[in-house]
């Protein structure tokens, strides 16, 4: 019998669903609120889908796993890398769990690609999964293959325009979970999670708008016939981050350069910015085309690495190529980080006071708060995070790209942002609190499932296992060992990230 049963709802905060609870939308999630204990959940820094579902299943802030957003920028060696499943640099609650003669099934968790040896099994999923060798066992792929199991849809959604798009993620949530319901009923289990990640790519887009509304209203359907069917477990509701409609878009190398921190060569765009011409908008006319797979692999790089990424510019590697390193003081990655280059302190308290005291068109603060890494960060990796972290505003989206835009402007290709409060909820029959104290911490929920199941906790987790279940006992035990990390990244996985609008 599965004891514990976790469902990851991407970029899901109470704020967000509010409107639809109060309508009765969302029946059974509002049903658990009432009979369970639920709250706020606080996401570790950059509030991102990477690398806060790692967060979630080691336990641990990112200085604890040396991976802080969908790239990392190495200023010395001028060089750009994509994490993957093995990039993370401790071990995860399954570990634990199958240490103790305990079993788990891990589906969807985004950054797991590729696949971990999961005592029952992994079903990998998430911005840079492949469909191809992604379960463990491997034999289980063949069979999600036969009926149909898409990892992803067979065209992304990449502007708000993308109705049929949207459509067809909203198909693909629901057969997320129903092959997630289907698990359950196959595999004996004590310990079972899967991650709804599209919906955040549907909020991104949409916000509130109807896709989203209607993939909730899939979510909270299957939501209560889980609950039906496993009315013994306790059953966990969370999030990576939450979400929150976009105002002001910060294009922050904008702003390093308009401020001489930054010097770029951007020249040979000019022609491709005055005709619009941009790798999003040539790969959309490709896959709808039939033909994407055959011009990804023809075109030369000489051309490709020409071309701006979308309207916003240069991103990824092709932004490091634009930055005159002898002149620069710093870049930017994307959604809060800034890197400083030669690690020059004085620098780096200038750019904390100009960024603090910086404020939009209107007078709004862009940051809440400016931090340097050993601020944001704890552990032993806090010498590779970038130099300065800054929690945007809620209603910022804080844009890496190089290119000819803005400091500031309305609304661009998303229409909402993550902000670092997501959502937490518990139910069952073993759950015994009434109330919890205030926001948790991401980092207390793997502690939390592994004392669920009466698992021992590792002494090494930031988080604790919250008060959920009585005066029962926490067993503790030492660390286990991780795997090697991976180096190289590789270009279909930076593709898929590029599609979704994560790398910037």
């Amino acid at each position: 019998m599965t004891e514990t049963i976790v469902l990851g709802l991407d970029g899901a905060n109470w704020a967000l669903l509010e409107p639809w609870l109060e309508d009765g939308r969302l029946p059974n999630i509002e049903a658990l609120r009432d009979d369970g204990v639920w709250t706020d959940m606080h996401s570790c820094f950059p509030p991102v889908t990477c690398p806060n579902w790692r967060c979630y299943s080691t336990g641990k802030n990112p200085g604890k796993l040396g991976v802080f957003w969908w790239e990392t920028i190495d200023t010395d060696r001028r060089t750009l890398t994509t994490p993957d499943s093995r990039s993370f640099k401790s071990a995860n609650y399954w570990d634990y769990l199958n240490e103790g003669g305990q079993a788990a099934g891990i589906m969807n968790l985004p950054m797991t690609y590729p696949p971990f040896e999961v005592d029952e099994f992994m079903i990998a999923g998430g911005p840079g999964s492949e469909q191809d060798a992604y379960t463990h066992p491997s034999e289980l792929a063949k069979r999600l293959d036969t009926d149909g199991y898409r990892l992803h849809p067979e065209t992304p959604v990449t502007g708000k325009e993308d109705r049929e798009e949207a459509d067809a993620l909203v198909d693909l949530i629901e057969q997320r979970l129903e092959t997630f319901r289907e698990r359950l009923e196959e595999e004996d289990v004590d310990v079972a999670h899967c991650t709804v990640f599209y919906i955040n790519v549907l909020q991104h887009f949409f916000w509130r708008g109807e896709p989203t509304r209607r993939a909730w209203e899939i979510i909270d359907k299957h939501i209560g016939a889980i609950r039906e069917a496993h009315p013994d477990a306790t059953l966990l509701l969370m999030s990576d981050h939450g979400c929150k409609d976009v105002d002001t878009v910060f294009y922050v190398n904008s702003w390093l350069e308009s401020e001489g921190y930054l010097v770029t060569e951007t020249e040979r765009a000019d022609v491709f910015d005055r005709y619009g011409i941009n790798k999003k908008r040539l790969s959309k006319l490709a896959h709808n085309l039939g033909i994407h797979s055959l011009v990804t692999k023809l075109a030369p790089d000489r051309l490709t690495d020409q071309i701006p990424e979308d309207e916003e510019g240069f991103k990824r590697e092709q932004k490091l190529e634009k930055v005159d390193w002898e002149q620069s003081s710093a870049v930017a990655s994307g959604q809060g980080l800034v890197y400083v280059i030669d690690d020059d302190p004085d620098t780096v308290q200038r750019l904390i006071d100009d960024l603090s005291a910086l404020e939009n068109d209107a007078g709004e603060p862009i940051a809440r708060q400016v931090m340097r890494r050993e601020e944001a960060y704890d552990g032993p990796y806090v010498e590779d995070a970038p130099d300065i972290v800054f929690d945007q505003r809620p209603g910022v989206h804080a844009s890496g790209a190089i290119g000819s835009n803005p400091i500031f402007s309305d609304v661009g290709h998303w229409e909402a942002e993550n902000v670092r409060t997501g959502l937490f909820l518990a139910d069952g029959p073993d759950v015994d609190a009434t109330d919890l104290d205030g926001p948790i911490s991401i980092t207390d929920v793997a502690p939390t499932v592994l004392h669920s199941v009466d698992c021992s906790v590792p002494t090494d987790m930031d988080g604790e296992p919250l008060p959920l279940f009585d005066d029962r006992h926490v067993a503790t035990c030492d660390p286990l060992p991780f795997e090697a990390a991976t180096d190289a990244a590789r270009e279909d996985v930076q593709d898929r990230l590029e599609d979704l609008g994560y790398l910037e």
